[in-house]
């Protein structure tokens, strides 16, 4: 199972191990995918209808306005996330983080420091 990274809207930014497809995905979403491609081989997930769900702002996300929750994953066959993808992302992607253990949570606990 691969390691993605997931944001949502309240909660700490965490890596987390989801089964392959686009189903798995679909249903942390809530809605449509939308594809939006990061470069470098990243692409991020997000819900199509966040606007008619009425969804909200998601902070996290550092490149423009996402609503609702998101997911950043490998373009590739190989979707899942090493050590150094994730240094990456939350270093270019997400507001206000610069490494793994900062502000996420790998294993679904809370633990590092607390966001204001």
């Amino acid at each position: 199972m691969p390691n993605i990274l997931v944001a949502i809207p309240g909660q700490k930014v965490a890596v987390q191990t989801i089964s392959e497809g686009q189903q798995a995905l679909h249903e942390m979403l809530g809605g449509s995918l939308e594809c939006v491609e990061l470069g470098n081989d990243f692409i991020l997930y997000c819900n199509q209808d966040s606007n008619e769900q009425g969804l909200p702002v998601n902070p996290h996300f550092s490149q423009g306005l996402i609503k609702g929750p998101f997911i950043i994953t490998k373009k590739a066959e190989d979707i899942g996330l090493s050590e150094n993808d994730i240094r990456y992302i939350l270093r270019n992607y997400i507001r206000g983080m610069s490494s793994p253990n900062e502000q996420t949570d790998h294993h679904g606990r809370e633990e590092g420091h607390q966001q204001p």
